[in-house]
């Protein structure tokens, strides 16, 4: 009986779509694919480890794929939002902003992708090296984001494109 009750709980749980945490699972379109990057190594180190997680296969030409992501600098922009009474800054803010290509060699299309994210930071004027020891975790989070957004990004295009053919052969029309 144990064992029926594992496969029915096992079935269950697949069939409805259940993922582990952090597991992004992209189109079989993206399943091998070509990194270009000119962003910091922090982010393309997280960024391979999360493609190569979600079992994504980098090549190490552009010829061997059938898609080339390409990644522009990311842009993080420190802004204040206050300033104390001794004319110190009080709060700021970090705006990253990341710029993508997603290139279908076979398709022959080109994909901007434009994503961005936000933290807000108080400055602690007493404690200057634990506000840029924040600062500093707060920008690896930010390009952390920065990178499920993208995986999320291009799991929602490719499912984007399933529907856009699917629509195309059972000759519907939007």
């Amino acid at each position: 009986m144990r064992p029926l009750a594992w496969i029915l709980t096992l079935s269950l749980l697949s069939a409805c779509g259940w993922h582990l945490r952090g597991v992004t699972p992209l189109p079989p379109e993206y399943r091998v694919m070509y990194l270009q990057s000119q962003a910091s190594n922090s982010f393309n180190q997280q960024l391979k480890l999360q493609l190569e997680f979600n079992d994504v296969v980098l090549t190490a030409s552009a010829e061997d794929a059938p898609a080339i992501l390409r990644i522009e600098p990311v842009d993080i922009e420190r802004r204040t939002l206050s300033v104390s009474s001794s004319g110190q800054v009080g709060e700021f803010e970090l705006n990253g902003r990341l710029t993508a290509h997603i290139l279908h060699i076979g398709r022959d299309t080109d994909v901007e992708i434009e994503l961005k994210a936000r933290r807000t930071l108080t400055n602690d004027v007493n404690n200057v090296v634990g506000t840029a020891s924040a600062e500093s975790q707060q920008r690896a989070e930010l390009e952390r984001e920065l990178v499920n957004k993208l995986l999320r990004r291009l799991q929602s295009l490719g499912k984007s494109s399933q529907n856009n053919q699917g629509s195309s052969a059972t000759g519907t029309q939007p």
